[in-house]
């Protein structure tokens, strides 16, 4: 056919059916399409940094979108989203003209998480092919935004399969990436002693504080300035130039005595994650625990609701497991499986401490 005497839309629609996807039920704009262009241009270019890869995937959008930009953020968007998910890989190079090191991605190899109801998602990139797969496995594949999932059939052994055709198995613990369990109480007294060895943090210019005595119901609402508080606090600090830092601090009668930068030196987490941790810590540590309510969903799911921020590791596992949707009286909310539930409940209240609302499910 020629594409020359094609329109845009029907150009659009070839292009999906190219990647894999069903092209009456995504769009190439899609962040399931954006994801399989990436992984497909990732195939054969990478190793390579972000924005060469983000370029080689926009380009062609030249032509068939009306926003180019608002495509390029949401390439972007998504190929942050990829990277966390595991499909592609950061690390750190040398610059072979230069000889400073710079960041690059290189392709994961293509594997397998399964979870406890035998589900399981696929990560990595398979070579130059779309997937390495048979076609009525192809077929089976439920793409939602970057993931792709499948489901075993009743006395299929889905797992032996995947691995037959040359596929990893990444155990969901390994995968999830997520610190070591603890209790809240342990979690805050490593905090408390690396506040009491630093120095006198002198003055902290716009501080404001994460008071744990508000209602962890309402996150921004909690935020304070420090008068005449005394205490410890997780907060946030003015730079000269950028966001505010997070950092842990002592506070006596409103005046800043110690701080501790987050994220720590070394660590693996944004400073937002290791805070919001933190704060989950101080506020189960206070008998005082943050919330999360279930509500039922559509088709037998669930609704998990959430009133506070949670540190990205967390809402990676709900990415692949679940689909996040427009939230109404919270914060945020994830829609799972009724039969993934069990599962993420036991994460929930294990690694985040958090409590469910009463008259939920």
């Amino acid at each position: 056919m020629d594409l020359k005497r094609q329109g845009p839309g029907e150009v659009r629609r070839q292009k999906v059916a190219e990647l894999g996807l069903d092209p009456n039920r995504f769009d190439l704009v899609s962040p399931e399409a954006i994801a399989g262009a990436l992984r497909r241009t990732a195939a054969f270019l990478c190793r390579c940094p972000a924005n060469s890869l983000v370029r080689a995937v926009v380009t062609p959008f030249r032509g068939l979108v009306d926003d180019l930009e608002e495509t390029r953020a949401t390439v972007e968007e998504t190929l942050e989203a990829m990277v966390s998910h595991g499909d592609l890989l950061e690390f750190r190079a040398l610059d072979g003209e230069g000889g400073t090191e710079r960041a690059v991605l290189s392709a994961a190899p293509a594997a397998f998480v399964s979870r406890e109801t035998g589900a399981l998602f696929l990560v990595g990139i398979f070579g130059d092919q779309l997937f390495a797969l048979p076609e009525d496995l192809v077929s089976r594949i439920d793409h939602v935004g970057h993931t792709r999932r499948l489901n075993p059939k009743a006395g299929e052994k889905l797992r032996e399969t995947l691995k037959e055709h040359g596929l990893l198995e990444i155990p969901f613990d390994v995968w999830s990436k997520g610190p070591q369990s603890s209790k809240p109480a342990a979690l805050v007294s490593r905090y408390d002693d690396l506040l009491d060895l630093g120095g006198p943090s002198g003055d902290v210019p716009g501080l404001r504080l994460l008071d744990p005595e508000r209602p962890v119901g309402y996150y921004r609402g909690r935020w304070v300035p420090p008068h005449r508080r005394s205490g410890r606090f997780v907060a946030r600090r003015d730079q000269a130039y950028g966001a505010p830092l997070w950092c842990y601090v002592r506070v006596t009668d409103g005046e800043p005595q110690a701080l501790v930068d987050l994220p720590l030196p070394k660590s693996r987490w944004r400073g937002c994650d290791e805070a919001w941790h933190l704060q989950m810590a101080i506020d189960a540590s206070c008998g005082n625990p943050q919330r999360f309510a279930i509500r039922v969903g559509p088709d037998d799911t669930r609704i998990l609701a959430f009133f506070s921020p949670v540190p990205m590791w967390s809402q990676r596992r709900w990415d692949a497991v679940g689909a996040r949707i427009p939230s109404e009286r919270c914060l945020f909310a994830y829609r799972i499986a009724k039969n993934e539930l069990p599962q993420e409940l036991r994460f929930i209240r294990r690694a985040l401490w958090l409590d469910q609302l009463a008259n939920d499910e």
